[in-house]
């Protein structure tokens, strides 16, 4: 299984791990859905939103290791 890294682009993290899509939405919102930004990678999303990659990156994985993601 892959890894989520703050190198993957968001069109990446949506289609390896689409049980994120809601906790993406609640960091960057209706963003997720636009073209320029899948190509990004997450690092440059998360910043372009004056977010904390890191922290942003955290609060994805502890979302992944839930049950009711």
């Amino acid at each position: 299984m892959k890894k989520l890294t703050l190198q993957m682009t968001l069109r990446e993290c949506l289609e390896i791990f689409p049980q994120l899509e809601k906790e993406l939405y609640s960091l960057i919102e209706e963003c997720i859905y636009c073209e320029g930004f899948k190509e990004e990678p997450l690092e440059k999303v998360f910043k372009a939103h004056r977010l904390n990659p890191e922290k942003s990156l955290k609060k994805l994985l502890k979302a992944l290791e839930r049950k009711d993601v």
